[in-house]
Formats: structure tokens, sequence, C-alpha cells
């Protein structure tokens, strides 16, 4: 069994819009960073304004989103001791607040500390239906140097590995075609040299169900 670990990764959001047109703040308060970010769509109606953090609720049709982005991010957001809000601005549109704790330098400062061991680039390839999470993944991993295919479907990546072999298959659990589970099974199946390279992707742990391939 081959295994290969992946380090830790850093999203920079200026490679994600910076090409964006309209204003990005950054104000550094006294005590605290002020986080405002923005958009110029039709906004967040009043009815559902209170339940925009709930884990899985969403507007979206089925199949487009789970619902789990603004409550995760609020989590994230509450465990480093900040707040996350929804504002109502006047010109239409959606914004949101994020408010940190600034640092400070009179903490001792760690020495020592190992920096990350380089990870041998490999082939990789991500089996998700919505693009976002497929164009992210693809932009963390190909900064490490990894070699990145893509499948939108559990059939698509199966057509992609009868003709190529991958060090890792990344595939979300919950896809309308031929879900995570379905596809291990099947690689099991026909390649089970392959099966110690799948790596579940979700964010629906939470749900009944979202554990156990092997059935």
């Amino acid at each position: 069994m081959r295994r290969r670990r992946i380090g830790p990764q850093r999203i920079d959001p200026r490679a994600h819009f910076g090409h964006a047109p309209g204003d990005r703040r950054l104000d550094l308060g006294a005590n605290a960073i002020h986080v405002v970010v923005t958009d110029n769509g039709p906004g967040i109606p009043q009815a559902v304004r209170a339940r925009v953090f709930e884990p899985y609720f969403t507007t979206k049709p089925a199949g487009v989103g789970i619902g789990v982005g603004l409550s995760v991010s609020l989590g994230i957001i509450e465990a480093h001791g900040g707040t996350l809000a929804l504002e109502h601005p006047h010109e239409g549109g959606a914004e949101f607040t994020i408010v940190l704790p600034a640092g400070c330098s009179e903490g001792p400062v760690l020495q020592g500390v190992p920096l990350p061991v380089a990870v041998a680039a490999g082939r990789v390839l991500i089996v998700d239906d919505e693009a976002e999470v497929r164009d992210t993944l693809c932009e963390i991993l190909e900064g490490d140097g990894h070699r990145i295919a893509t499948a939108a479907s559990g059939r698509e990546a199966l057509e992609r590995m009868s003709t190529e072999a991958y060090d890792v298959i990344l595939t979300d659990l919950r896809m309308p075609d031929l879900d995570g589970r379905a596809l291990y099974r099947e690689i099991e199946r026909r390649w089970p040299e392959r099966a110690a390279g799948v790596v579940f992707i979700t964010g629906d742990t939470l749900a009944p169900g979202a554990t156990g391939a092997r059935g």
C-alpha cells in the first residue's frame, strides 16, 4: 500500500477574487480586524435571513449545494474568537462582516517548530458534481505540485480510471449519478489494488449513513 501525505494548505483570496470588480476593504482597528464581504446580487430575502447560518439550510434546488458554507464559516470564525454577521446593505446585494481579535506580540515566541515535510507530487483524481469544489481543490493541490484530473460524476471517474491510474482519488460522498460509496465499491471490484487510494470528502458528515463505504 502506498501512502502520500498532503500537507497544510492556504487559499489566497487574491487569487480567487483579485480580478473581481468592486471595493475590497481590510480594516485594521485597535483591537480587532474587520473584513466586509459584499456582492451585487439579489440579496437575501427577509424571510430567510434568520436561518442563513443554520447547517444544511439552503434555498438552492436539490443537487446544487448542501447549505453548509456559512455554517462552517461561522464555526471557524467563532473558534478564533470572532463574529460573523449578516448586515443590511443600503444598495442591495448581500453583505457579511467578519470581526476577528487582532493578535499581539506580547506572548512567548515559539522556537524550533519543524517545517512541513515535502511531499512527492502525485496523480490525483478529484470527483465532485459541484464545479466550485473541483476548482478549489485543483488550485490547492496544483500549488503543491500534484497533477490533477477531475470528474463531475462517479461514472465519469470510472471512465477516466479505465485509461489512467491515479495515486489518490478524492471523491464526494453525495452525487446524483453514482455516489462516493458506490464508486468506492466499483473501484474495489474492478481495481482492488487502487481502493486504498480513495479518500472521501463531504460537507454531510453529520448525516446518518455518511460513513461506511463498505457494504
